[in-house]
């Protein structure tokens, strides 16, 4: 049984800086040790493996005594351009000896020592309420007409009453936990159909084998405010809907269970309101769907999209994701916002389905990711602090803390991940997330950003100490088919700090073309769109990369920040007006054992201060524009291994 994360997580994120167990296995060189799967594909952390397989303690390098390779060498240390060793002499890193050992097989791994305990399933002991399907989804995934036809959300009450019954506020973790469990009918009835529900403290959703929750197409079930239209409609804001699945201000909720939550993004609205005048129509005259309106929000109007999320967790306390399949999300799938503590282990986030696939849009388009408008994976990120918080007690400072994503698979319409800081400084921090032995398919790949201005209570960070954005663990993951690899994204519109950014074991394969541009492997740039200067500036600092290989050929972005670039021509700097002089931060990163298969296809470099470690790289780094080149003694080292990493989406 899993212990709650909170303040606990803090001792194996410790042990996480434990680029060790992985690093120790991997991003320099080294073999793994494969050990069995458990069921589904997911770790079982509580299951312990053989006693030669494990990493012994001993070998495990405190994160006190660890020498992180993640230190930017400060402006006052880098080596003139003059002196900088010319990228002709790095020993490229894709030149192992013959003698090494293998790298580190990425995204074999089935048991990490520095996790946690993987969830489990509720014992017979904590079932409050066990409801039974009373419909049934069509051999396709799609649910028959008739299943709307009378009521659009015939599920909402009983769901609803069930976990309002079982809401337990003495909980202390998924084991103390009330469960609602979604089962299926006596007659092999396999479908819920709901509009927005609200989870409770202490209670778990559990959605069983075979079953499937699916969100209604009715965008008045979701409006925020009963009787007034601001659902499934296009405007100059998105927050116009609620969720399917809502916790706010909860401690122990969790969503969890071999089943499917399915939120329809592909398919016509309906309304409870006879006719309706909010509903949008195509131009021949059926309704859009949810994907219709984003597309048109995003790519024609330049608007918003009032689109359902399927789960927000809003300002509480250690949230658990296990085991579940999220998919054909009409907006986000996952936003956990100024939460302290929460776990995605196991979760599956497809979309589109292949059902959809062979649907078109309004345009006569096919769904596919490039055309479900944002329909990010999951999204962490802070919001502002919470002092009213009656069903969690205790101030909330907004922070979005101490969270782990693990063993997840994400295809999606937007980025796969985006850990996000806020848009301004009242907003809170986030810092102390791992993203684990994890596989992301078409996408934006693994971001960090746009939004990264929170501060603490808001405060000024001169220290440094916990900015906007830091201690983010990245390791053991695959990106196969995102248009983006590895990204940290932001302006000075809704920028700060971010620091101590670590990745580590990344295996990356970009797609030939993208719809947005060339396909970038690696892409840090704080010039992600051309807004109003607030004086809230792009400061990357401490972004390590230690075994990455891409292996396919693609283009690669390292932009510092500065005021003066020829990149902002056309920028408004609203009243602020341009700083003088010049604000310059440039970019702080070290690459050791970056690999490139095959030689960029475009190399932007400036503003950055560039640090290379002893495993080397290829990637053709050069002084000049603002760019210093610091290098170590080299040592040669073996590229991560790939040959295993790129794998199907698991069931599709």
């Amino acid at each position: 049984m899993s212990k709650p994360l909170s303040r606990s997580v803090t001792t194996w994120f410790t042990v996480l800086s434990l680029a060790s167990a992985l690093a120790a296995c991997g991003g320099s060189s080294s073999s793994s040790s494969v050990l069995p799967a458990t069921t589904n594909g997911a770790l079982n952390n509580e299951s312990a493996p053989p006693a030669s397989d494990v990493v012994p303690a001993s070998d495990v390098v405190p994160a006190s005594e660890a020498a992180p390779a993640s230190d930017p060498v400060p402006a006052s240390e880098a080596v003139p351009a003059s002196d900088a060793t010319p990228a002709s002499s790095v020993t490229p890193a894709s030149d192992p000896s013959p003698t090494l050992p293998p790298g580190f097989k990425v995204g074999t791994t089935t048991y990490d020592p520095a996790l946690p305990p993987e969830p489990s399933l509720p014992t017979a002991s904590q079932l409050c309420k066990a409801l039974p399907a009373a419909i049934t989804s069509q051999s396709n995934g799609l649910l028959p007409d008739s299943a709307d036809a009378i009521n659009t959300a015939p599920d909402t009450t009983r769901i609803q009453d069930a976990i309002d019954a079982c809401t337990n506020a003495s909980s202390t973790g998924l084991s103390t936990n009330k469960v609602v469990h979604l089962t299926k009918g006596p007659n092999g009835e396999n479908a819920f159909l709901a509009g927005a529900l609200n989870l409770k403290s202490g209670v778990t959703l559990w959605i069983d084998q075979g079953v499937t929750l699916y969100a209604s197409r009715d965008p008045r079930q979701f409006d925020k405010t009963k009787g007034v239209a601001s659902c499934g409609m296009i405007t100059a804001s998105d927050n116009g809907c609620s969720a399917l699945i809502n916790a706010s201000k909860i401690a122990y909720g969790a969503v969890i269970g071999d089943g499917v939550i399915d939120g329809r993004g592909g398919s016509p609205l309906i309304s409870s309101i006879p006719n309706d005048p909010n509903l949008l129509k195509r131009p021949d005259g059926s309704t859009m769907s949810w994907w219709d309106i984003g597309w048109m929000a995003n790519k024609v109007l330049n608007q918003a999209q009032n689109n359902l999320r399927l789960i927000q967790i809003s300002n509480g306390r250690n949230f658990t994701l296990y085991r579940v399949t999220l998919q054909n999300a009409p907006k986000f799938h996952v936003v956990p916002s100024g939460i302290d503590g929460f776990t995605a282990w196991g979760v599956k986030i497809y979309t589109p389905t292949a059902v959809y696939e062979a649907m078109t849009n309004y345009l006569g388009m096919n769904y596919s990711p490039a055309t479900a408008k944002n329909t990010d994976g999951i999204d962490p990120g802070s919001s502002g602090a919470i002092t009213s918080n009656a069903g969690n007690p205790a101030r909330l400072a907004g922070d979005a803390s101490n969270m782990l994503i693990a063993y997840t698979h994400i295809r999606t319409g937007d980025d796969n991940m985006a850990i996000k800081g806020g848009t301004g400084t009242v907003n809170g921090r986030t810092y102390n997330i791992t993203v684990a032995h994890s596989h992301f398919y078409a996408g934006h790949g693994m971001s960090i950003g746009s939004e990264t201005a929170g501060t603490d209570n808001g405060a000024a960070n001169a220290d440094g100490v916990l900015p906007s954005v830091s201690n983010i663990n990245v390791y053991d993951l695959v990106i196969d088919g995102a248009d983006n690899g590895l990204r940290i994204k932001s302006d000075w519109s809704r920028s700060g700090l971010i620091s101590n950014i670590n990745y580590s074991n990344v295996c990356i394969r970009t797609p030939d073309a993208s719809p947005d541009g060339a396909p970038q492997a690696l892409i840090f740039s704080p010039y992600y769109s051309a807004t109003t200067n607030r004086a809230l500036y792009p400061n990357f600092q401490g972004i390590s990369l230690d075994g990455v290989r891409i292996v396919n050929a693609s283009s690669y972005t390292f932009y510092g920040f500065n005021t003066a670039s020829t990149i902002m021509q056309g920028w408004s700097a609203g009243t602020i007006g341009l700083p003088n002089p010049p604000v310059v931060n440039p970019l702080g990163i070290t690459l050791n054992n970056v690999v490139a298969d095959v030689a960029p296809l475009k190399f932007n470099v400036a503003d950055a201060n560039i640090a290379i470690g002893a495993g080397g790289t290829s990637l053709p780094f050069a002084s000049g524009n603002g760019v210093t080149v610091t290098t170590a003694a080299q040592s040669a080292v073996s590229p991560v291994d790939c040959s295993l990493a790129f794998t199907a989406f698991p069931g599709r």
